[in-house]
């Protein structure tokens, strides 16, 4: 290499930097493409009067230097280029770090103003490898266009995978290298990824907001991230998860969160204390079908957006009564706000118009339209507004006794502005807001975010919606305006249940790593809606499987009792959340799947989606399992209660109707005895507690499910069972082809001992 390129290498990867121009090229050794090659680095910013300027490398002297790493990710070396003696008076420090046991790259760009006058910044960009810039990214030649799997900035930005034929929003082969870019650190401001499927090309950025560094000053951007894997990968993104996770020191709760319901998805703003009241008493009544322990008032109690501590008349005893009323029952209390969205007419709004975020002409920016207003936002950066919410929301919870607070649209707090401190990115802004959120409500009450960016929220929420809302309807459908929805039909983000779908698929990465992930609300009903039995069961497989929040959201005063049960099966929250084998493969994965291993046992809970509008076959590939050719396997079917024996191999699951799925318990045969089906739970297996063989006796213990336990296992064992009791009642128990079914009804926990000859 000539003496203006810089080696940085280690076991995995062979970079090179230019000190020259300001470009740098990336390629992990084991392979030749994909490939970073003469990617610039640089920046944006304006001067006072306010024109716009493009800088890099190219213009100042580049020294590096490198020395060890040990940081929350490991150990390693950071590299470190400094362009001085700039025209512009900035000074550039751009870093690599490279690790010694974590197989990814991370890069930031420090800037500093040695001027005399004020700047702002724009853009740091750490990576523009833009053919139109000199820079390219190759990949394996495949003769079309890439794809892009991307994820929006809050939950109803639609997250998933685009084809490279697409503007933004073909099946894989059986290998494929794919690229991840993105950013380790997310609190001080918005990454941007910006990718060219037709022209293979990638940019990473992140937005300064166009903040004020005065002379002296300095500004550190977030760590970008970049990582070159192999496909297929059962969780491919979970090296970038797990590093945003260990940076933002996120917060995700050991104990599972509890049942809950809301009344939302069927009162919707016609929600009134007396009807709120009727359905907890309704809770009260079916606690031993359903163990709700969280009841949540959402929106249609305020007098006015912005005013959150006042009622309507719909709520005339106020908010503070309520949750006297919800934890005298003893249940947690919970209540939806949308802390910084303003009413244009409420009293904070009139009274505190300076609390507000402005365009440049002064006025307040819209910060979404809302049922029957367009909102304002409130302007995080000033001392006064975060007062005003850790006031308001410590009064909620800590005086009022709300153990759950939901903070919904909270990007209102993060969009574009001029706010009242110039040095600080709407990210800081945000998070300035949601540390204020925490600070009001404390660290006991659990907090959801909803509407919510998602960086900036890291190790502040402990539950994130992940999703757009669901509906009772599975595509758009506008109730009261059904000639539009021909036209909504195809949407992404408006609700509907296919659209909440897709997001629980495509997310599913960031359950109980970054927080615990929440799909939005369940509905069963048989009544008010336009779902079919098919596409509640697909949602109860795949909420269950996946292991977020269980939030049910029927009028329980009509909820008929098999639905309850349905509902039930989901209760307590037992898994550690499932995987969709291929999310990379379409916009809609089909094929999810939840690795089990306890009690000795190891099976893997399988459920194959028909996403499509017509009835298909479908087939499993037991190979993609993880299972070898040869091995003979027990296959149960949870919906139709059947039991299979199957080879290594495929399986024809048959036709499944549109919308619908299969969900099945997968697991090897062995000589021992064995649970191949079990109807107790949607995890069928997670509810036992211990397993326990003594000669010819089984004896398997169950957790206390909290609530009535209703459904049957299926025991495949090395002899004719003999006697089966559950503490001291006989299980009338019979066999099924090779196995034995045991009915189960019990409440509490429960020991079960099997005896065989």
């Amino acid at each position: 290499m000539e003496d203006k390129g810089q080696k940085i290498e280690n076991s995995l990867w062979n970079i090179s930097f230019d000190r020259q121009n300001g470009r740098i090229s990336i390629v992990r050794r084991d392979h030749t493409a994909p490939s970073i090659a003469n990617a610039l680095v640089g920046l944006s910013y304006a001067n006072p009067g306010g024109k716009r300027l493009i800088t890099g490398f190219v213009d100042g002297r580049v020294t590096s230097s490198d020395e060890p790493l040990e940081d929350v990710h490991g150990k390693g070396r950071r590299y470190r280029f400094t362009s001085t003696a700039r025209p512009d008076s900035l000074e550039l420090n751009y870093t690599v770090n490279l690790y010694d046991s974590r197989p990814f790259i991370l890069l930031r760009m420090e800037v500093a103003n040695l001027g005399s006058g004020n700047i702002y910044l724009q853009d740091i960009n750490l990576l523009q490898a833009e053919a139109s810039l000199g820079a390219s990214v190759n990949f394996p030649a495949s003769g079309r266009p890439l794809d892009f799997f991307k994820v929006g900035w809050h939950d109803w930005v639609y997250s998933g995978l685009r084809h490279g034929v697409e503007k933004d929003v073909n099946s894989l082969p059986i290998m494929k290298p794919f690229m991840l870019a993105g950013f380790a650190s997310t609190a001080d401001q918005f990454g941007f990824i910006h990718a060219n499927c037709r022209t293979p090309g990638l940019t990473l950025t992140a937005h300064a907001d166009g903040v004020l560094l005065e002379p002296g000053e300095v500004f550190l951007s977030e760590w970008g991230y970049l990582q070159f894997i192999d496909l297929p990968a059962a969780d491919p993104a979970a090296d970038y998860v797990e590093a945003v996770a260990r940076q933002m020191k996120a917060r995700v709760p050991a104990l599972p969160p509890p049942a809950q319901w809301t009344h939302w998805y069927h009162f919707f703003q016609s929600i009134t204390a007396d009807l709120f009241i009727d359905n907890l008493n309704a809770i009260d009544n079916i606690r031993e079908t359903i163990p709700f322990k969280i009841v949540q008032l959402d929106d249609g109690y305020q007098s006015a957006w912005g005013d959150w501590l006042t009622c309507n008349a719909k709520f005339p005893l106020g908010l503070e009564h309520l949750s006297k009323n919800i934890t005298g029952k003893g249940y947690t209390s919970g209540l939806w706000l949308a802390p910084f969205v303003v009413e244009p007419r409420s009293k904070i709004a009139t009274q505190h118009p300076d609390w507000l975020v402005k365009d440049r002409k002064g006025k307040p920016i819209v910060s979404g339209y809302f049922y029957d207003f367009y909102g304002h936002a409130l302007d995080l950066t000033q001392p006064a507004v975060l007062d005003h919410v850790r006031t308001l929301l410590a009064t909620i919870s800590r005086e009022w006794g709300y153990g759950f607070v939901k903070t919904d649209f909270a990007y209102a707090g993060a969009l574009p502005g001029v706010r009242q401190n110039p040095k600080m990115t709407r990210a800081q802004a945000f998070r300035k807001g949601m540390e204020a959120v925490r600070e009001g409500i404390g660290e006991q009450a659990f907090l959801l975010g909803c509407g919510c960016p998602f960086g900036p929220a890291v190790g502040i929420v402990d539950a994130m919606r992940i999703g757009p809302d669901p509906a009772p309807n599975w595509t758009p459908y506008l109730w009261s305006a059904k000639w539009a929805t021909s036209i909504i039909k195809s949407e992404k983000s408006i609700p509907a249940l296919r659209n909440n779908i897709r997001h629980t698929l495509n997310l599913s990465a960031l359950h109980q790593r970054w927080w615990w992930n929440d799909p939005d609300c369940l509905m069963v009903r048989n009544y008010d809606t336009t779902l079919n039995d098919e596409e509640v069961r697909s949602n109860l497989s795949l909420v269950g499987l996946s292991g977020g929040l269980m939030i049910s959201s029927d009028d329980l005063t009509r909820l008929p009792v098999e639905r309850q049960k349905w509902v039930a099966l989901l209760t307590p929250l037992l898994g550690v959340g499932g995987r969709a084998l291929d999310l990379l493969e379409r916009e809609m994965a089909e094929l999810y799947v939840l690795p089990v291993e306890k009690n000795g046992m190891k099976w893997q809970d399988v459920a194959v989606f028909n996403w499509s509008d017509r009835p298909g076959g479908r087939k499993l590939d037991l190979l993609r399992l993880g299972y070898k050719v040869g091995e003979k396997l027990h296959v149960f079917d949870f919906w139709q209660k059947s039991h299979s024996l199957a080879g290594a191999g495929e399986i024809d699951l048959g036709e499944i109707p549109s919308h619908g799925c299969r969900l099945l318990r997968v697991c090897k045969v062995e000589e021992a005895p064995q649970l191949v089906g079990d109807t107790l739970h949607i995890t069928q297996g997670c509810e036992l507690k211990s397993w326990q063989v003594t000669g010819r006796t089984l004896q398997v213990n169950t957790i206390d499910l909290g609530r009535r336990a209703e459904g049957s296992l299926w025991l495949s064992l090395p002899g004719s069972l003999s006697s089966a009791t559950c503490g001291i009642e006989p299980i009338p128990f019979e066999k099924e082809n090779s196995v034995y079914r045991l009915p189960l009804d019990f409440r509490g926990s429960a020991e079960i001992i099997i005896k065989w000859e």
